[in-house]
């Protein structure tokens, strides 16, 4: 089963240092994964989850979860923590949402990947999401956290609550109406074991009170205790198995082939007409690449820190070689120009405890402060900032004047109090507008962020500034010049590749997305670079889904890249040359339009959310994804109980590739809402010319059955089902019907 799969199992399969290591240590404990739904295409940490199916969901979290916490029948490796239990869909108003949802709809799709986890993946720990199910918090939800949790699916491990959880139900939910010794008392009550301060500071009077029980406190600490006790933290460094992992496998070769071959096998290949891909070298002189992410790695914000990183650029140049030129310009902006992202960040290794940090995506943006200088005189500048290794390169200039040499603030391991001198410079008394542009990268850094925390001028009287306590502003520069730059590019080149999608800017924690399209001027760059070159194609980079009408009609070649990680450039690049059979299907539905999604509010996916329930025809079907070869289906047969279905695929073309054979059910009719289309199953498999393998699928029974409302129980849903096995959810190549 694909849910033992060692590639899935591998991803995660070496987390775990010596803590003797340097660096930063944060227990063993991890926060992940995220296996919430994504029903909804504009949420922000869609580049979190895996998709808007349960079945895909679950069986991915299973082998996710044994990949976190290895396979030693006494020692956990690390404790894997399933996030965000549960319906947790929407970042605005998260602490104090109140998700309203059917009670069938809640067993037959929001919680089947959690019981997976638990119940097969064994995952031993979950955190109580910020929101509210139904008109109670999912902190102080005793339904969700003890009685299905723990007495339904025997959940032995604990629950967490998410940072600042407490502090939701004070300030959030309870408007202010609820105090913190109660908020404490009815977490643990309900079955949140563990919390941040607010349990340590209130648990004593919560009891002395009587409003928590001393029975309940000691389960909670007995839970916590049973992982910790599983992690090894007791136990001599040495007698735990997983101490052996030491910390060199971080970014080794074996890692980073991992890293490659998980991003070589997601990139989806949505259309090539006339075949127009893969490329081939001996027909090429020139390649233009353009985009504002083709020379851009988009990180998770709760990535590890990558070592060397391969962009779309670089992969192209490194596959190309020197006998084919590759020419590249940004063309534009992800968002387009405006204020570029800051924020203040508080950590003690500031001076001030505080520092301001630039988001700086692109070349020529910049922030500036106004800086009051007392009187006229020759004054020595300096800078303090902190050294990162996702950080840019520099220019300081004065009054539009620049000043001293680039600051290049990458460094492999953060550090605070970095200083750069910038010159000597007579300054006039007056406001001086100090600006930092970002000037370039170092070439092994992973973005273009700034970091500046305070600047001191040094002359007859030395003058320092906190720069969080600075007036500031930030910009960017025009963008027109830059497209039109790019289709020129385009024109010179024997092909174009446009690298387009989001960034952090746009889908991220706390941020959901405002619409399905490309944000800014990414259009109107793709459409100068097809009017300059017809032989474009498109690299879309994005966590969700991109609505991009235009595109499926007009663009020949388009992939599904994602944001694709540090080998992700060498990823693209081998299947734009051939060198990778592009086989990665779509986890989601991309809608044809906004229109066609219900409202983020509506927690009934049967009201139009999901391959399973979408009114009208999708832009790409769930499931969708291309070959560079041709794929044949038959001999479908089935046999049962459990329903087991096998079927034969044959490669019919010239080229070795995988096909993503996949197993829907359609159920019997029902008065009430059911799926026209069920995942119950998917397999890769791997085909020469002329090959035939047989693929095969097993359904348990129970996989078969839908809440009963009234009965408060699961039920086999008795009837004709469809059977159906195909390439996507649209592309059913075989099909009959069982009573199981």
């Amino acid at each position: 089963m694909w849910r033992d799969s060692s590639d899935i199992i591998e991803m995660p399969g070496g987390w775990r240092l010596d803590p003797r290591a340097p660096g930063e240590h944060k227990g063993l404990i991890y926060r992940a994964p995220v296996i919430n739904i994504a029903r909804n295409p504009y949420w922000g940490r869609n580049h979190e989850a895996w998709g808007e199916d349960p079945y895909l969901t679950g069986g991915m979290a299973v082998a996710y979860v044994r990949g976190l916490q290895g396979d030693d029948p006494h020692y956990l490796k690390l404790a894997a923590t399933l996030k965000h239990y549960a319906v947790n869909n929407v970042e605005a108003g998260r602490t104090e949402l109140d998700a309203v949802v059917p009670e069938a709809m809640l067993r037959d799709y929001w919680l089947p990947h959690f019981r997976d986890a638990v119940v097969e993946g064994k995952a031993q720990s979950l955190m109580a999401s910020y929101n509210g199910i139904n008109g109670t918090p999912n902190n102080i939800n005793r339904w969700l956290l003890t009685d299905v949790l723990k007495n339904e699916w025997r959940h032995e491990g604990f629950v967490v609550s998410d940072l600042g959880g407490v502090r939701t139900m004070v300030a959030g939910h309870g408007k202010g109406k609820m105090t913190y010794v109660d908020a404490v008392a009815w977490s643990v009550m309900a079955g949140c074991d563990f919390s941040d301060k607010e349990y340590r500071e209130n648990i004593p009077a919560a009891v002395r009170e009587g409003k928590l029980t001393e029975a309940r406190l000691n389960d909670a600490v007995s839970r916590v205790l049973r992982v910790r006790f599983r992690l090894g933290e007791f136990d001599p460094f040495d007698a735990v198995p997983y101490s052996n992992i030491a910390p060199d496998v971080i970014g080794s070769a074996p890692h980073r082939a991992v890293a490659l071959k998980a991003a070589q096998e997601s990139i989806v290949l949505l259309q090539n007409r006339n075949q127009l891909l893969p490329l081939d070298k001996l027909q090429l002189r020139r390649i233009a690449v353009v985009g504002p992410l083709a020379d851009r790695l988009v990180l998770n914000n709760y990535n590890g820190k990558p070592g060397r990183i391969v962009t779309a650029l670089q992969g192209i140049k490194d596959h190309a070689g020197a006998a084919i030129e590759v020419v590249h310009d940004r063309g534009c902006d992800v968002v387009g120009v405006g204020r570029v992202a800051t924020k203040i960040d508080n950590e003690e290794g500031f001076s001030g405890g505080a520092s301001v940090k630039l988001d700086a995506q692109a070349l020529g943006e910049f922030i500036e402060f106004a800086v009051p200088v007392p009187e006229t005189g020759e004054y020595e500048l300096k800078l303090e900032y902190k050294s990162f290794p996702s950080r840019g390169v520099y220019q300081l200039s004065i009054d539009g004047a620049p000043q001293g040499e680039l600051v290049d603030m990458y460094e492999a391991k953060d550090r605070y109090g970095r200083s750069a001198s910038l010159g000597t410079k007579l300054l006039d008394a007056g406001v001086r507008t100090v600006r930092f542009t970002l000037n370039g990268k170092n070439a092994a850094s992973a973005g273009f962020s700034g970091h500046f925390d305070k600047l001191t001028l040094v002359g007859k009287h030395t003058l320092t500034f906190e720069c969080e306590s600075l007036k500031a502003a930030t910009g960017g520069p025009g963008e027109r010049g830059s497209i039109a730059r790019a289709a020129e590019l385009a024109r010179g080149a024997d092909v174009a590749v446009v690298c387009i999608g989001t960034d952090a800017r746009v889908e991220h924690e706390s941020r959901d997305r405002q619409q399905l399209g490309l944000p800014g001027a990414q259009e109107e760059l793709v459409k100068a670079v097809l009017a300059a070159n017809p032989r474009t194609i498109v690299v879309q980079m994005s966590a969700g889904p991109l609505t991009v009408p235009w595109s499926k009609e007009h663009v020949p070649a388009m992939l599904q890249a994602w944001w694709s990680g540090e080998e992700g450039g060498r990823a693209i690049a081998d299947v734009l040359f051939g060198d990778v059979n592009p086989a990665g299907r779509l986890p989601h539905t991309v809608y044809a339009s906004e229109a066609q999604v219900p409202p983020q509010d509506e927690y009934d996916i049967s009201k139009g959310f999901t391959y399973m329930y979408v009114k009208g025809e999708p832009l790409y079907p769930f499931g969708h994804g291309l070959s560079y070869t041709a794929f044949e289906y038959a001999d479908l047969r089935t046999s049962g109980p459990p329903l087991t279905v096998t079927a034969t695929v044959k490669n019919t073309g010239s080229r070795a590739g995988d096909e993503v054979a996949q197993l829907y059910l359609a159920p019997p009719g029902s008065d009430a809402p059911r799926p026209r289309l069920m995942l119950h199953g998917f397999q890769r498999v791997h085909l020469r010319p002329g090959e035939s393998k047989q693929v095969r699928f097993t359904v348990p029974d129970e996989k078969l059955a839908f809440w009963n409302t009234a009965a408060k129980r699961f039920e086999v849903q008795h009837g004709e089902w469809g059977v159906q096995i195909g390439a996507s959810s649209a592309d059913i190549r075989l099909q009959t019907k069982v009573v199981p």
